[in-house]
């Protein structure tokens, strides 16, 4: 069972009703800079700032435009699709997918309740949907109607059915740690010969190995003349 908080869990337990909100919160990464950009979208009536966690996090107001599939969570490790849509395709939206390529982005969602007498916030944010997004096409609408979007989002899941790469270069790894030097050479490994106990010869192949004599048997210092008699004539 999801802990939403004793505030929260009292507020549900009451016959006061309760106001639920969804925070959308997105970190695509931008098309001319390559730099990730956070976005946020929630389906209230303002921009507004929320705190999940330590992070301030604002949220543009998306309305009845936001539409939320029902969540439903399951045991074991099974890849869940989660579908959000967004309806006549806000400006904020177009620009999302216009700038920033969303495909694999980082995605959570967030649950946040409100009074419903006094329309103030009841408890911290509580998440509920943590993944990647899988897809999130631009429709074209037919003449006389509105569009909408749905950004289609894995569960995190998805993240065990990735394989592991089998080449990885020095420039990636130094976006991890500008000091690590592991992969400096990765680009050339193998292409550059290396001899092991000789010298290199300036066409880059090994000298020839010296040829050692070998020692002289009976046979070779007799003449091949193997018998035990006199020879004397």
């Amino acid at each position: 069972m999801r802990d939403y908080g004793t505030a929260t869990e009292n507020m549900l337990a009451s016959l006061t009703g309760v106001i639920t909100r969804h925070l959308v919160w997105i970190r695509p990464r931008r098309r001319d800079t390559g730099l990730i950009e956070a976005a946020g979208f929630w389906n209230g009536l303002d921009v507004r700032q929320f705190t999940v966690g330590a992070e301030a996090r604002s949220y543009a107001a998306a309305g009845s435009l936001l539409g939320l599939d029902p969540i439903r969570g399951e045991v074991g490790l099974n890849v869940r699709m989660h579908t959000i849509r967004f309806s006549g395709i806000p400006a904020s939206v177009l620009n999302l997918l216009n700038v920033y390529d969303l495909r694999g982005a980082p995605v959570e969602v967030h649950r946040v309740f409100f009074d419903p007498v006094k329309a103030v916030q009841i408890g911290a944010p509580v998440r509920v949907i943590k993944g990647w997004v899988e897809e999130m096409p631009l429709p074209r609408a037919a003449e006389g109607q509105s569009a909408e979007i749905e950004m289609t989002v894995a569960s995190a899941a998805r993240a065990l059915t990735r394989t592991l790469a089998l080449k990885k270069s020095d420039s990636a790894q130094r976006r991890i740690n500008a000091a690590d030097r592991g992969r400096e050479y990765a680009a050339t490994s193998g292409a550059v010969p290396v001899f092991w106990g000789a010298g290199k010869s300036q066409n880059g192949t090994p000298p020839p190995t010296a040829t050692v004599p070998a020692t002289p048997t009976t046979d070779d210092r007799t003449g091949g003349f193997s018998g035990s008699g006199d020879n004397r004539g």
